[in-house]
């Protein structure tokens, strides 16, 4: 499986019918491609990893708690100086249980993709904001091929390490 979306400013056009379930005419509507994109996280059964920039998009992050709910071990990495911002969704993972990780370092974690049980990969440039999709020119790949998610697996496993580490110094020193 292969799948290239295009967002662009056009996008906004498709916005009003984001909530309702009628039709787009255009093939490559924004909205049908969000949807998509909480299809893949609803189909999520074992684990969800996700690596993003900046996450503000509270349908995407009720999709992500909603695999929480169902037994799917949910990991999430943040930039801290956005995990910070006013419209980051990190209070709404904590309430429902999920503690992203994210920890101020000299360089931006700028990241934006998602690994759905170990086999699909969702990457592009978009952030997870309602801004990136129905206004911003962005693209989002969607693959199940190995040689592709596998590098991301292996680079999630590393950020997630790092920062496990950093945690675990901090508690440690702030103990002694």
């Amino acid at each position: 499986m292969f799948e290239v979306m295009f967002f662009s400013k056009d996008a906004t056009l498709c916005r009003p019918h984001l909530y309702r379930q009628e039709l787009c005419r255009k093939t490559n509507c924004a909205v049908e491609y969000f949807r998509r994109i909480i299809d893949y996280l609803d189909s999520a059964t074992d684990t969800l990893d996700i690596c993003m920039y900046f996450l503000t998009c509270s349908s995407l992050v009720k999709a992500i708690t909603k695999a929480h709910k169902r037994g799917v071990v949910v990991r999430i990495v943040l930039d801290e100086s956005m995990a910070q911002h006013d419209r980051s969704q990190v209070m709404w993972f904590y309430k429902e249980g999920i503690k992203p990780k994210y920890k101020q370092l000299d360089v931006l974690m700028h990241h934006k993709f998602v690994i759905i049980d170990n086999n699909i990969l969702i990457t592009g440039s978009t952030n997870w904001t309602m801004a990136a999709f129905f206004g911003n020119f962005e693209n989002l790949m969607v693959t199940n091929e190995s040689r592709l998610v596998k590098p991301f697996i292996n680079e999630f496993e590393n950020i997630w390490t790092m920062l496990s580490a950093m945690e675990t110094d901090s508690e440690k020193y702030a103990l002694t």
